[in-house]
């Protein structure tokens, strides 16, 4: 007859030891690609930074174990695609993206601003006022529909990078005039690339302000029950202020420091 396993040290203890023999079998595992995009994510961080800690917390409420690969954004979606991968994160919901993907609730919201030099004058009303200017952008990134049907319409003078300081690099040089980037990203990479007096601002209009979500592969029903376990833990963060509470964070320039409260 077997004996029920109250929530007990002794539950636990007995746990590890079926776990050592072999007889509890291992928690499943999601496979998710992402990239180096601090605050949000961040390799050099034991725990991946502040999403991919909110992302493990959520999986592992609903009996999954994540494990992170950092590819470049544009390889992560083939990868997606490919199957190698059960999602990626953190990415905006563009059309574009519909067509491969399917998209969970949103995590938290990112701001799009033009990023440019302290020295050039520079204002904009509509995408169209962007022609003059030279846009350095990164790979495999989507910057909000009306300026990415401009880049596709070939409305705007783009030079687009893979690797992700190389905008900004290129801002500092004078060599390209603005930089759409995430505004807490672009701060924090430009404290890192250029400490002190970076001489790059930001222009207070959005680009575009939209959520950041997990992308599950798109008519794969194993992908659809992922989806759907993530979207109901996710939910249950949220009820708790969970969400709330990180974006708080992201605003403050802290968002290291949070880390989701234990049930």
């Amino acid at each position: 007859m077997s004996v029920p396993l109250r929530r007990s040290p002794l539950r636990w203890l007995l746990l590890a030891a079926l776990a050592l023999a072999g007889l509890v079998a291992a928690e499943p595992v999601v496979r998710i690609g992402t990239g180096d995009w601090v605050p949000y994510v961040d390799q050099q961080r034991a725990d991946g930074g502040a999403l991919a800690r909110l992302v493990s917390a959520v999986f592992a409420a609903a009996g999954y174990r994540v494990e992170y690969s950092f590819y470049p954004w544009d390889r992560n979606v083939l990868m997606l695609q490919q199957g190698a991968l059960d999602a990626i994160m953190p990415y905006s919901c563009s059309p574009m993206r519909l067509d491969y993907g399917v998209c969970s609730e949103p995590l938290v919201r990112g701001e799009i601003v033009l990023f440019h030099r302290k020295d050039l004058p520079f204002d904009w009303q509509r995408i169209e006022d962007l022609g003059p200017y030279r846009v350095a952008t990164t790979l495999g990134y989507s910057y909000g529909p009306q300026f990415d049907q401009a880049q596709q319409a070939g409305q705007l003078q783009v030079e687009q990078n893979s690797k992700e300081d190389t905008a900004f690099r290129l801002l500092a040089l004078g060599r390209v005039d603005l930089h759409p980037q995430d505004r807490a990203v672009g701060y924090s990479m430009l404290r890192r690339l250029f400490p002190g007096e970076q001489g790059i601002t930001h222009h207070p209009r959005f680009l575009n302000t939209e959520p950041l979500r997990l992308l599950f592969r798109k008519d794969d029903p194993e992908a659809e029950e992922l989806l759907r376990r993530f979207n109901e833990e996710l939910a249950r963060f949220a009820q708790r202020g969970e969400l709330k509470r990180l974006q708080e964070a992201l605003y403050r320039g802290d968002p290291d420091r949070w880390n989701p409260e234990s049930l």
